[in-house]
């Protein structure tokens, strides 16, 4: 889940990464190379920008505890009803609101 998170979240800064790249107007003349330069410049600070919050990402799904398993949890359920023998080595247990 934390993957597919991740690459989703990789693919949409992707996504806006090539937007920026797109966005520079394409026109019959060329601008001058300053003007040229300047938007170069602009594209890889964004692209940065990109990268770093990427990263900052990649970190917080790190960071982020795993999923409990459920495996080996004893759960009392006291007299609620039940189905099956008690003794069984699964027990299913569903949590419902009947609102």
């Amino acid at each position: 889940m934390r993957q597919r998170q991740g690459k989703q979240a990789l693919r949409v800064l992707i996504g806006l990464a090539m937007v920026v790249a797109w966005a520079v107007p394409v026109t019959a003349q060329q601008p001058p190379n300053e003007d040229l330069r300047r938007e170069l410049d602009s594209l890889r600070e964004t692209l940065q920008a990109i990268q770093k919050d990427v990263q900052e990402i990649k970190g917080m799904l790190a960071r982020q505890a795993p999923a409990p398993s459920g495996i080996g949890v004893v759960i009392d359920y006291g007299n609620s009803p039940a189905k099956g023998e008690r003794t069984a080595k699964l027990t299913l247990v569903e949590f419902s609101d009947y609102q």
